[in-house]
């Protein structure tokens, strides 16, 4: 059965994707009434979203201006941005290994499927990953970590959608690499092992940091 979403929710939805696509670039006004006619959807639903989005770090509200989409982390600032992601995923990845449902284990393994079958374009397979994480942590129970974890995502996929680097037509190498690690964060995660599922999200945040590194040109890879 599918999942019931209000009006609001998949304005929500359909602004922050077109933002971390790069539809709507930073500085760019949102406005409301532009958004109904592009978007198909109710104005009203449309500004509750722009207010929602303004709450997680997506959307900026400005006297006299209304709503822009935020500027997005520099290289310099994303070093913070992952070195908080290094605290906070793992915990809520191990928490949620005891408890998450065997129902979501195996929307996992769909994610799973699903992030690497015929991705041609990169913030397709982001979005998916981002997807493939969230679901995990969302099993922790500990909502307000879960918004925490969620608007760093939001800022990491933003980063990408300004500094692309990835032709994932021709980089199946890298491709295989990450599918082998959540294939190995699956198998913990449905034989129960927390410390194990902590420690493979580390290890598997640590490689996207080290990518966005080098593909800035940046020798340093610590944070």
């Amino acid at each position: 059965m599918a999942e019931y979403r209000t009006m609001t929710e998949i304005a929500t939805e359909t602004i922050r994707e077109a933002i971390l696509r790069g539809d709507y670039t930073p500085g760019t006004r949102l406005k409301p009434i532009e958004l109904e006619m592009e978007l198909n959807l109710g104005r009203v639903a449309i500004r509750e979203a722009l207010r929602e989005l303004s709450g997680s770090g997506l959307v900026v509200s400005i006297p006299n201006k209304g709503s822009l989409v935020a500027e997005f982390p520099k290289i310099e600032e994303i070093r913070e941005v992952f070195e908080i992601r290094f605290l906070l995923e793992p915990r809520a990845a191990e928490l949620a290994t005891p408890k998450i449902p065997v129902e979501t284990l195996s929307e996992l393994r769909q994610l799973h499927e699903q992030m690497y079958s015929n991705i041609t374009h990169p913030e397709e397979f982001f979005f998916r990953n981002r997807d493939f994480h969230l679901k995990i942590y969302q099993a922790s129970g500990w909502n307000f970590l879960n918004q925490l974890i969620s608007q760093l995502f939001n800022q990491v996929q933003g980063f990408r959608s300004i500094y692309p680097f990835r032709d994932l037509s021709t980089d199946s190498h890298w491709l295989e690499g990450l599918k082998e690690d959540h294939g190995m964060i699956l198998q913990a995660l449905e034989s129960r092992k927390p410390r194990k599922v902590r420690d493979l999200i580390l290890k598997n945040i640590r490689k996207g940091f080290e990518d966005i590194m080098t593909a800035c040109g940046s020798d340093d890879h610590n944070v």
